[in-house]
């Protein structure tokens, strides 16, 4: 049936619109608006870690080619230059833990940026982005690593996995990662 009171497109436009209101259903409702937390996964020897993707710029392969830096603890690893910014490559296990760490296939260079601080920091492995409830985040269990406990910032259990948050604004402020001159 045919409104014969259209004389113009733009009425013709208002009767759809009025047709379409009076067929239109209402979104569901979502009652459970939960907060997601996204980080970065990484593998420091045994231990499990995710940090925020707001903490690290970028991760990259680890460098084959590295400039020495004479005078400098045996955790720096040297200067990269990536992409005309000439990063040192910290060994991170050895830096927090004295143990250095091996370098093979799976090994990645993670890039910070924290308070004009640019710094390529070795990893074992990156194994992606993890997304996890904010409210799952345990921020009262102590971290179980006593070299990783000055950075630790809370825990998530998912998948009988535990995760320990790593906080790499801490390491970029604190000073066993700022005092690498011998």
């Amino acid at each position: 049936m045919v409104n014969t009171t259209i004389h113009t497109p733009f009425q013709l436009l208002q009767e759809i619109e009025r047709r379409a209101k009076l067929r239109a259903k209402g979104l569901p409702r979502q009652e459970n608006v939960q907060e997601i937390w996204r980080g970065i996964a990484f593998r420091l020897g045994e231990a499990l870690l995710v940090s925020p993707i707001s903490e690290i710029r970028e991760v990259i392969l680890c460098p084959t080619v590295l400039a020495k830096v004479p005078g400098a603890k045996a955790w720096v690893k040297g200067l990269a230059n990536v992409r005309g910014l000439l990063l040192p490559v910290i060994d991170l296990k050895a830096c927090l833990d004295n143990r250095p760490l091996i370098i093979e296939n799976r090994t990645r260079l993670v890039i910070i940026s924290h308070a004009g601080i640019y710094a390529g920091l070795l990893v074992d492995e990156v194994m992606g982005i993890k997304h996890f409830p904010e409210h799952i985040r345990d921020m009262e269990t102590p971290c179980k690593e006593a070299w990783i406990a000055p950075f630790a910032k809370g825990l998530f259990s998912y998948d009988s996995t535990t995760w320990t948050v790593f906080d790499m604004h801490a390491l970029a402020e604190n000073e066993i990662f700022l005092k690498a001159a011998i």
